[in-house]
């Protein structure tokens, strides 16, 4: 199930059109639509947890605890994480990057400069994913530089030196949120890894009765990779987790005079639920009225908006 993306561009033009108000082009619509629907997608986690602080009725279809779980289960996903040298990769963190950039000689090496601007790809790209930094091979700690997404510009602490090869590297990252970790030992037995705080691992490693063992492994979570103890656990890990929801996409072509043909073939619907639908469209709303400066659309779609909101919560 989900909410066709054309549905909801074409409905939110007839109703600025309706009245004149203006126009959202299919590039403003993505990007709008991209957020609100992270927006909400992000809501579920916290409107959950007050769901479960309050009384719930045993209805089929008004218990809020089951219809946001309903609503969270198409990004619930589980994989194996992929172990590399003394850590597991996440699933849903890809392996390989996507694009790569290298930065050699002179300029924009020259010693002295420490920005860099990637060209690679576009800020778009680097939403939602992860970079990996490389002086001369060598793998840089996030304090060494610092990654802005929105400008695509690296910048590191020190300037590299004359001769030195940057090389900078985007892996695409869909994890969100992390559930369960698994451990399958070799007699296909499985056990819950327990997560633990880096100074508790001190601790528990000081005795051998605390100490972490396969039958009773731990795991630390720093930096979107996971610190399996016992180390002789190199395989057998599974992660349950959730999924950030995909791009809105509105794909088109442009026709003999110009106008946006709406082309299935490359579009992303929305991967919410259908009961979001009106939401999803009120929400687009706000920033197209943002947009064409019109604050009666604001105040008219953003007053919707919240007191659909009390109501659900309340």
């Amino acid at each position: 199930m989900a909410v066709n993306v054309d549905i909801v561009y074409k409905t939110v033009l007839l109703i600025l059109n309706q009245q004149q108000r203006g126009y959202v082009t299919p590039d403003e619509f993505n990007k709008f639509a991209t957020q609100v629907q992270r927006t909400m997608f992000e809501s579920y986690a916290s409107d959950l947890n007050q769901q479960y602080r309050l009384p719930q009725n045993d209805t089929e279809y008004g218990n809020r605890v089951k219809n946001i779980e309903q609503m969270l289960e198409p990004f619930q996903s589980i994989g194996p994480a992929s172990f590399n040298t003394d850590r597991f990769t996440l699933p849903g963190i890809s392996t390989t990057p996507a694009f790569s950039q290298t930065f050699v000689g002179n300029p924009p090496i020259d010693g002295v400069n420490t920005v860099f601007t990637v060209t690679a790809w576009t800020t778009a790209q680097s939403q939602n994913a992860d970079v990996k930094v490389f002086l001369n091979g060598v793998e840089q700690a996030p304090a060494a530089y610092t990654w802005s997404s929105n400008s695509n510009i690296l910048n590191m602490a020190v300037a590299p030196l004359i001769g030195d090869t940057l090389l900078i590297q985007l892996f695409p990252n869909q994890f969100y949120r992390i559930g369960t970790v698994i451990y399958t030992n070799p007699y296909n037995v499985s056990k819950e890894v327990q997560y633990i705080q880096r100074n508790e691992l001190i601790k528990q490693e000081l005795s051998p009765i605390t100490r972490p063992t396969e039958m009773f492994p731990v795991y630390l979570y720093e930096r979107n990779d996971l610190y399996i103890y016992p180390q002789t656990i190199q395989s057998g890990i599974q992660v349950s987790y959730l999924r950030t929801p995909l791009d809105v996409v509105w794909n088109y072509t442009t026709g003999g005079q110009g106008e946006y043909i709406y082309n299935a073939n490359g579009s992303q619907d929305f991967e919410l639920h259908p009961s979001e639908q009106t939401e999803l469209i009120l929400r687009i709303l706000v920033y197209a009225g943002i947009v064409i400066e019109d604050p009666a659309v604001i105040q008219l779609a953003a007053g919707i908006v919240q007191q659909e909101d009390q109501n659900e919560k309340s």
